[in-house]
């Protein structure tokens, strides 16, 4: 089902609600974590342009499907000579009590397909804006799960997309140890 969840969002019959930070960030380094609800049945973390995330679900899935191909049908060869640019948000995708890791990462993963791993209690989220780099750790032992390049050309914020209902807590200030909810689909509080 994990790796379903990567193409699970262009033809779905399962509510996907898709949290968007209120605050967008647009300089420096950015750091907060969030506890999953492990019975949570499909949530993914991550950030986004701001732009792009609301444009995500406004559009028709089928239309930003991988499998949709914008080739113009000619070989003029202009599709050769765009730059590969980073993409517009970086998830991690977490069900089923664990993580799905992206193939091709540099991950410090215990199994040796490096496929999942166990969710940790507490997941951290750094991104550096200058960079246009995202980093994942288990915000327990800081070991850096995933790291990945995003598109940072304007305000980026966190968003959270939950996919059958899940329930995370988010620490918004993690020194401070202050807490908000956000429960989707009706799942029991956390405690």
């Amino acid at each position: 089902m994990l790796f379903a969840a990567e193409r699970l969002m262009t033809s779905c019959h399962l509510s996907i609600d898709l949290v968007i930070g209120d605050v967008a960030i647009t300089q420096g380094k950015s750091y907060w974590a969030c506890c999953v609800d492990p019975s949570s049945y499909l949530v993914k973390v991550g950030v986004g342009l701001e732009s792009k995330l609301q444009e995500w679900f406004q559009v028709p899935q089928d239309v930003v499907s991988p499998r949709y191909d914008p080739d113009s049908g000619h070989d003029s060869g202009a599709e050769d000579t765009t730059v590969e640019a980073p993409p517009p948000y970086a998830f991690l995708t977490i069900g089923m009590g664990k993580i799905l890791l992206s193939h091709g990462s540099s991950l410090t993963s215990r199994d040796p397909n490096g496929c999942t791993v166990p969710l940790p209690p507490r997941i951290g989220i750094c991104l550096d804006y200058e960079q246009g780099k995202v980093s994942f750790y288990d915000a327990v032992s800081f070991r850096e799960l995933w790291e990945c390049g995003v598109d940072c050309s304007g305000p980026v914020c966190p968003a959270f997309c939950f996919i059958g209902g899940g329930a995370l807590h988010l620490q918004e200030l993690v020194a401070n140890k202050q807490e908000r909810k956000v429960t989707i689909g009706g799942f029991p509080k956390l405690d």
